[in-house]
C-alpha cells in the first residue's frame, strides 16, 4: 500500500469483514429472523430474503460456490460493501439517476448476478485480479454482452453492476476496485457500447397486453367461479377440511379404531354400500407406485376418505381392508370419493358437476382463488404486490349522500413509497386512498374470506405442501406473484377440460402467442381493452366503462398516477391507431361524407404530417391525445367514424346543461345520427352493405315472425339510406367541407 492509499484507509475505513460478520445489518433484517439464520460474510450462501420485508417474501439465496473462485473473496467485499453502505453520491448524480441510499434485495441480487457474468468472462480471459481490468477490457465485455443477443435492459443491468463495483472504490482495498468503466465517461453514451438500437422503455408499459382470444374466456371462467361456482367449491373445501382434520395421527391412534374400521366395512358389506375409491391425477399418482408389471388392477382405495370419516389412522383402515383378503371378499368399489356436498350451481340452467370429489376439493379451492386474484387484479388495475398483501376485511360498502353505493379497498402500496432520505421502504404502507373497485371485486374478495380464516386474502397455507422446505429457506405467509404463473395454467388447463367435458367449445381458452399469463400483464391488458373495446362488454354484461370511471377514481387524486398513466398511453397508441388507419384509406383513394367529412380529413392530414413514422415522447404523446383537432374514434361494429368534439356530442346526456363538457370518448351506445360528429368513409359503407345483405337473408325467410319482420326491415331501411347519402355526398375535399 502506497502513501496515499494508507492515508485513505486511515480516513475512510475499508471493507474487509472478517468471516463471522453478518452480511444483514441489524436495523435491515427482516422481522422476526433469529441470529442463527443470519448469512454471515464467511458463509458460501448469502440469504437475501432476510432484506425483504413484504408478506410474499421466498428464498432469495446467493451462491457464492459457484463463482469463480480467483475473484470470489474481491467480489464478495463489494457485496458486502453494497448491502452496508449507502450507494456513494457518484451515482445519485448521473443523469437519470433512481439510485436510492439504500439498495432494495433485488437491486443486490441483480448486481451479484452481473457481478458472476463478468467474474466467468474475466476467468475465461485468463484475468484473475480486478486491478488488472483497463477500460479497453471493459468495452470489449459490453461489446461482448451485445453479441449473446440479451435484451437492451439486462446489458444495462450489467454494465450497472460494474459501474457500482467502480462507485464504490473508496470504501474498497486496492485489490477490489475497478476502473471508470468507459460509458460512465462524460462525454459517452450508453449508445456507444450497447448500439443505436438501445432502448430504455421500462415499466407496464412494455408489457405485452394478454391477446384477446385469450383474455376474454379466461375472464368468462374467472367471473363464472367466483359468481356462480364458488358456493360449491367453498362447501366442498371445507368437507374435505373437515375429513382431513379428523384423521388420527399415528401417534395418536384411537385404542378401538381397528374395531371401528372393521365394524364399518362389515356394515357397508351387509348394506350394499361401496368403498370409495382414488380418481383423476391423485388416483394416477399412486397406480404408478405399484410394481411395474404387476397383475393387481383393482381400484386403489382411499384410505383418506375412510379415516377421516370415521376418526381413525390410516393405518387401521389398511389393517382393516387387509383383513378383507386379496379378493376383497366386501363392499364393492366406488367410482370415487364423493363429498357430503349437494352442488347447485349451473352454468346456462345445467348443473356443472353431479359431485365434487375428495380428490377434486382442494384443486379446486385453488382455481377458485386464482378466479379471484385474476378477478381482482384485473378489474382493480392494482399492482401483483398490492392484490398479494390485501387482508380480511378490506373491502367496504361506501354509500353517498346521493344513494349511490361505492365499493372501496384498503390495502398497502410499495412502489414509490419511500422513508424522510428517499429510501424505499420494504414494507410498502398502508394506501392513503382506498381503492375504488367495482362489485365483482368485492364479490371475488368476500369469497376469498369464506375460502379460509387466514389473515391475508392469498395466504401460503392453501398450497399444498409436498416437501418441507429446507431449514435456511424463507417462507413468507403470503404467496410470491411468480407462484401464481403454473396455478394460472392449471386454472386455464381445468376451465379447458371443463368447457370441453360440458360441450362448450366456444368458451376454450386458446394460449396467448406471448406466453405465459403473469399478474404484470392484467393493468396493461385492462387499460388496452378499455380504449381498444370502445362499447364493448366484459363477461356477464360488464361495461369496461364502468372498470375505466372506477380506476380513475382510484387514482385520480394520487400524486404519482401510475395507473393513469397507463390508460392514457393505451388511449393514446388506439387514438394513433384511429388516425393512421383515417390516413391509409385517404391514400388509397375512399371518398369521405358526412357532416364531419372536413374535420375527418384534416385530423388525418395533420397526423401523417406531424407524426406518423416517427417516435413520440412523452410530451409529443400528451400533445396527440389533448390536440382537439385529432379526436377520432373508430368502433368495428359502427358505421361511422366519431370527430368527437365535446360541444357538439349528441352521445353526452349532459350535453344539455349549462356546464363545460368533460367527455374525453364518444359513448357507442347513444351514437345518435343526428350527431355533426359523423363521418363515413368507403369502408363504413362497405360494412354497411355487408349488413344489409345479411338482413336481406332474414327477412327473406317465411317464418319470421312479423313484428321480427318488421324490426329488420327498418334496419334495412336505415342501412340503405347511410348508403344513398355517402354515395350522393362523398368526395367532398377539405375544402369543400369548410364552405
Amino acid at each position: 500500500m502506497n502513501t496515499l492509499d494508507a492515508t485513505v484507509a486511515r480516513a475512510v475505513p475499508l471493507v474487509d469483514p472478517g468471516p463471522e460478520v453478518p452480511v444483514v445489518p441489524a436495523h435491515r433484517l427482516r422481522p422476526g429472523v433469529r441470529e442463527n439464520e443470519i448469512s454471515r460474510f464467511g458463509h458460501q450462501r448469502w440469504e437475501l430474503a432476510h432484506l425483504q420485508h413484504t408478506d410474499t417474501a421466498s428464498t432469495k439465496a446467493f451462491l457464492w460456490s459457484n463463482f469463480p473462485e480467483p475473484l470470489r473473496d474481491s467480489f464478495m467485499r463489494i457485496a458486502w460493501a453494497l448491502i452496508n453502505i449507502p450507494t456513494p453520491d457518484v451515482l445519485h448524480a448521473r443523469l437519470g439517476a433512481r439510485s436510492r441510499s439504500v439498495v432494495s434485495a433485488s437491486s443486490v441480487m441483480t448486481a451479484l448476478t452481473g457481478f458472476r457474468k463478468f467474474a466467468r468472462w474475466l476467468d475465461a480471459q485468463g484475468i484473475t485480479r480486478l486491478t488488472d481490468v483497463d477500460q479497453e477490457m471493459l468495452e470489449k465485455y459490453a461489446a461482448y454482452l451485445g453479441e449473446k443477443g440479451f435484451t437492451d435492459g439486462h446489458d444495462e443491468r450489467q454494465l450497472f453492476a460494474l459501474t457500482r463495483v467502480w462507485a464504490y472504490a473508496p470504501h474498497l482495498l486496492p485489490e477490489d476496485r475497478l476502473v471508470m468503466p468507459p460509458s460512465e465517461d462524460p462525454g459517452a453514451a450508453i449508445i456507444d457500447f450497447l448500439g443505436d438500437d438501445f432502448s430504455r422503455e421500462r415499466g407496464e408499459n412494455r408489457e405485452v397486453v394478454i391477446h384477446p382470444a385469450t383474455m376474454s374466456p379466461l375472464l368468462v371462467w374467472a367471473l363464472r367461479l367466483v359468481l356462480d361456482l364458488a358456493p360449491d367449491i367453498i362447501d366442498a373445501h371445507w368437507a374435505w377440511r373437515r375429513l382431513k382434520t379428523n384423521i388420527r395421527p399415528s401417534n395418536a391412534a384411537p385404542d378401538d379404531g381397528l374395531a371401528l374400521a372393521r365394524a364399518y366395512l362389515q356394515h357397508l358389506k351387509k348394506n350394499g354400500g361401496t368403498l370409495p375409491a382414488y380418481i383423476g391425477n391423485a388416483g394416477q399418482r399412486l397406480a404408478n407406485h405399484r410394481r411395474a408389471g404387476a397383475a393387481d388392477q383393482r381400484p386403489l382405495i382411499n384410505i383418506s376418505f375412510l379415516a377421516g370419516q370415521l376418526g381413525v389412522t390410516r393405518h387401521q383402515v389398511e389393517m382393516a381392508l387387509l383383513e378383507l383378503g386379496p379378493d376383497f371378499g366386501g363392499p364393492p368399489v366406488a367410482d370415487g370419493a364423493a363429498l357430503p356436498v349437494t352442488v347447485t350451481g349451473r352454468i346456462d340452467g345445467e348443473v356443472w358437476a353431479k359431485t365434487i370429489d375428495f380428490t377434486e376439493a382442494q384443486p379446486l379451492a385453488g382455481h377458485l382463488t386464482v378466479a379471484a386474484l385474476l378477478t381482482i387484479g384485473y378489474l382493480s388495475g392494482m399492482r401483483p404486490e398490492e392484490v398479494l398483501h390485501l387482508e380480511r376485511g378490506c373491502s367496504y360498502q361506501e354509500e353517498r349522500e346521493d344513494g349511490t353505493v361505492r365499493y372501496r379497498i384498503t390495502g398497502r402500496h410499495f412502489k414509490g413509497v419511500t422513508d424522510a432520505d428517499g429510501n424505499t421502504l420494504p414494507g410498502g404502507e398502508i394506501r392513503p386512498e382506498p381503492w375504488t373497485v367495482i362489485e365483482l371485486v368485492d364479490r371475488a374478495v368476500k369469497i376469498l374470506e369464506q375460502l379460509h380464516d387466514d389473515r391475508l386474502l392469498f395466504p401460503r397455507s392453501l398450497t399444498v405442501r409436498t416437501l418441507q422446505p429446507a431449514h435456511a429457506e424463507i417462507r413468507a405467509e403470503g404467496l410470491n406473484p411468480n407462484r401464481f404463473i403454473g396455478r394460472i395454467k392449471a386454472f386455464i388447463d381445468w376451465a379447458n377440460a371443463t368447457a370441453t367435458r360440458l360441450d362448450r367449445p366456444h368458451e376454450l381458452i386458446p394460449a396467448d402467442p406471448h406466453g405465459p399469463i403473469t399478474l404484470r400483464r392484467l393493468r396493461r391488458t385492462v387499460a388496452w381493452f378499455i380504449y381498444r373495446r370502445p362499447g364493448g362488454r366484459i363477461a356477464l354484461g360488464l361495461q369496461y366503462g364502468h372498470v375505466g370511471t372506477s380506476l380513475a377514481e382510484s387514482y385520480g387524486g394520487r400524486t404519482k398516477a401510475d395507473m393513469l398513466e397507463i390508460l392514457d398511453f393505451e388511449q393514446t397508441l388506439a387514438l394513433a391507431d384511429a388516425l393512421a388507419e383515417a390516413s391509409d384509406r385517404l391514400s388509397a383513394g375512399e371518398k369521405v361524407s358526412g357532416p364531419a367529412a372536413g374535420r375527418y380529413i384534416a385530423a388525418a392530414d395533420e397526423f401523417a404530417t406531424r407524426y406518423a413514422g416517427a417516435f413520440a415522447t412523452k410530451g409529443q404523446m400528451k400533445a396527440l391525445r389533448n390536440n382537439p383537432r385529432l379526436q377520432i374514434f373508430e368502433d368495428p361494429e359502427a358505421l361511422l367514424t366519431c370527430n368527437l368534439d365535446p360541444y357538439q356530442a349528441l352521445c353526452d346526456p349532459d350535453l344539455a346543461k349549462d356546464t363545460k363538457p368533460s367527455m374525453r370518448t364518444p359513448n357507442w351506445n347513444r351514437c345518435n345520427p343526428a350527431c355533426t360528429n359523423i363521418s363515413r368513409t368507403d369502408t363504413h359503407i362497405e360494412r354497411a352493405r355487408e349488413q344489409l345483405a345479411e338482413l336481406d337473408t332474414h327477412c327473406a325467410d317465411p317464418r319470421l315472425p312479423h313484428p321480427i319482420r318488421r324490426r329488420l326491415e327498418l334496419c334495412c331501411a336505415s342501412r340503405e339510406k347511410i348508403i344513398q347519402t355517402h354515395e350522393g355526398a362523398a368526395g367532398r375535399t377539405a375544402d369543400e367541407d369548410s364552405t
